[in-house]
């Protein structure tokens, strides 16, 4: 549903401050004032426009921050609004993007309006602005009102079926959230009450296919357990293994999580998090870390891993001569480790959580690489306890199938599963290692999968404490996590 009558400018060009009437095709009415401050175009609802510059003039709450984006909580009187700023001249040329599309506020902004005049609920949009330049569009503002609820991934004892009723409602009306996950739902109790948020990610249509309805649920299933058909939950298990693996991209970009720090004469992907002082000495000369501090666990040709202070530096070195050509239209295998820890920890599979990773490169040649990662507290791999004279529990062995089958079940396959590759901490908890083995190929083919498993239990044959009584309950264990009717077989 389009505004019949839509007031429209060219980029850069002068708005006066003047009130506005929009009339839509449903014959509803709502008032606007634009005006500008401090070089900022806004079009804002009549009653927030006395409170525009105490808005803009006050330091707010920091809510989320990121290099392009700032979202500041700020409290006026007794009411609440949120401003979200978009700083599109921080990446270079991007001011020029929006001569020739909307800012992702001015999007939201007159989606919002639309909802609006279907009767969605969502939180309410009270003002927007633009600030222009000869180079473009240099910032987008957006100030929604405050509603007191929570997300309702943090909301408790909410009923899956008020919410799926809800959802299918904003179906019925052709409102299409493409992000729709807990976090955009806020849930207010007493009386209960939804409505939705980041509304950047909506589409308004008509009408929605049956195949769009499905998707949206399996994408909300993937966050909040909804009642859905079979063929829904299907959906969900394979959208959350797509979205995951498109998320672990994410450290390699600059955000609230994940920064760049250049140190040691490389620039560094660091997690902001673990980046400590001890971090920072490590980075800044990885090589003499190796080499004067660190205990040396693996002193291989092709890469050295040292430990030392609570973290472990794996320094991958040049191996051959021919991958010098290899390694410059591929990432390093730090790189890919440092992704595919990041990755594991999105999915709650066990492994040494990555804090940094950088290449040494001349010229474009690839040298060296390295992968900083946080030492597992007590670790020993399961050939050393079994070395030791400990026998496989039941537990340990249900832990052991469900850390491979989960593997399997998350699309990742580990040419090297042997039993020097799965690690217990002080607290007995398995932990999969050596990364360089693993291969993400959703879904795991039968063969691959049967493959792995030959290769653990193969090293497993040595260890006379496991018995076939123990390997049977492996596999029962394994199957049941992946849902098998029987054990993946060679082709």
């Amino acid at each position: 549903m389009q505004p019949a009558v839509e007031v429209t400018r060219k980029p850069g060009a002068p708005w006066k401050p003047r009130q506005l009437t929009v009339r839509h095709a449903s014959r509803k009415v709502r008032r606007v004032i634009r005006l500008q401050r401090n070089g900022v175009r806004w079009e804002l609802a009549p009653d927030v426009a006395p409170l525009l510059d105490t808005l803009m003039n006050s330091p707010g709450e920091p809510v989320k921050e990121s290099p392009v984006k700032i979202v500041t909580r700020h409290s006026v009187g007794d009411r609440t609004y949120y401003v979200k700023r978009y700083r599109h001249h921080v990446v270079p040329l991007r001011s020029l993007k929006y001569f020739f599309a909307p800012s992702q506020a001015r999007q939201e902004w007159k989606v919002a309006r639309e909802l609006e005049t279907r009767g969605v609920p969502a939180v309410r949009h009270v003002a927007w602005g633009e600030r222009w330049s000869r180079s473009g569009s240099l910032e987008s503002i957006l100030i929604t009102e405050g509603f007191e609820g929570v997300p309702l991934d943090e909301a408790r004892d909410v009923d899956p079926k008020v919410v799926l009723e809800f959802v299918e409602q904003l179906h019925a009306c052709g409102v299409l959230h493409k992000d729709l996950h807990p976090g955009n739902l806020l849930v207010k109790r007493k009386p209960m009450e939804l409505r939705l948020i980041d509304l950047h990610g909506v589409i308004v249509k008509a009408r929605l296919t049956s195949t769009e309805r499905a998707r949206n649920l399996a994408l909300l299933r993937i966050g909040f357990p909804i009642p859905v058909s079979p063929e829904v939950q299907r959906l969900s298990t394979a959208l959350r293994r797509q979205l995951l693996q498109q998320r672990s991209r994410r450290c390699f970009w600059r955000n609230r999580e994940f920064d760049r720090r250049r140190l040691g004469g490389m620039i560094w992907h660091v997690r902001l998090h673990f980046f400590t002082s001890i971090v920072e000495e490590v980075l800044s000369d990885p090589d003499g870390f190796l080499k004067s501090r660190a205990h040396i666990l693996k002193p291989g040709r092709t890469s050295t891993v040292g430990r030392a202070e609570g973290v472990v530096l794996k320094r991958y070195n040049l191996r051959k001569v021919l991958s010098l050509a290899k390694d410059l239209a591929r990432d390093s295998r730090a790189r890919r480790a440092y992704r595919q820890s990041y990755h594991l920890e999105l999915l709650g599979i066990p492994t040494a959580r990555p804090i940094a990773t950088a290449d040494r490169r001349a010229g474009g040649v690839l040298l060296r690489s390295y992968f900083l990662m946080e030492e597992i507290q007590g670790a020993m791999d399961l050939g050393a306890y079994l070395r030791a004279g400990h026998l496989p529990k039941a537990a340990l062995i249900q832990q052991a199938a469900s850390l491979v089958g989960r593997m399997h079940a998350e699309g990742y396959s580990h040419r090297d599963l042997k039993e020097t590759n799965l690690v217990l901490d002080s607290g007995g908890r398995l932990h999969v290692i050596d990364l360089d083995g693993l291969k993400f190929c959703d879904p795991v083919p039968e063969r691959r999968a049967a493959l792995d498993l030959m290769r653990l239990a193969g090293g497993l044959k040595q260890y006379p404490a496991v018995t076939r009584r123990h390997r049977i309950l492996f596999l029962l264990g394994y199957c049941r996590v992946r849902g098998l009717r029987r054990v993946p077989q060679l082709g």
